[in-house]
């Protein structure tokens, strides 16, 4: 595989390290090689961005898996759930992406983005009502909306 294509918009997504955590990921790099593949999407990278610019800055060789997405959402949404699974996440960075993934399933169910303030009730308040608690099961957390979530207070992050 060529060189991988940097997009902007999926970096940014991606809350991120601290100076200690991208030194310490460099350290392993050094010391044991990239041990987990990049994740990419055709040639544009969706996971791995640190691992690639330490990899390619000191020449270090480097995996690549490749997943197929349908479209753009989607791989904004793999981006998410993925980002959703690391342990180092600060509780805000929790939430927002749980808020991101919650906008794009609601936006692919019909949801227009409107609030009970800006719109009547509609026929698929329903969709968006089993849209929130799915995603609130899927992360384990209390409520999903628009504008916040509620974590439930024994949750470790």
């Amino acid at each position: 595989m060529n060189a991988l294509l940097i997009d902007p918009e999926f970096q940014a997504m991606i809350p991120p390290l601290r100076a200690e955590e991208r030194a310490q990921l460099e350290a392993n790099i050094v010391a044991d090689g990239v041990r987990d593949p990049l994740v990419a999407w055709r040639d544009v990278l969706v996971d791995g961005h640190n691992r690639y610019e330490i990899a390619t800055r000191l020449g270090l060789p480097y995996q690549v898996t490749l997943i197929e997405f349908a479209t753009r959402d989607d791989a904004c949404d793999w981006i998410d759930r993925n980002q959703l699974g690391r342990r180092n996440l600060h509780p805000d960075q929790f939430t927002l992406l749980v808020g991101r993934r919650y906008n794009r399933a609601k936006k692919a169910e019909g949801g227009t983005g409107a609030n009970q303030h800006t719109q009547q009730l509609r026929q698929s308040d329903a969709v968006a009502e089993r849209t929130s608690e799915r995603i609130a099961r899927e992360h384990g957390v209390g409520t999903v909306s628009y504008t916040h979530l509620t974590l439930p207070t024994n949750r470790e992050v």
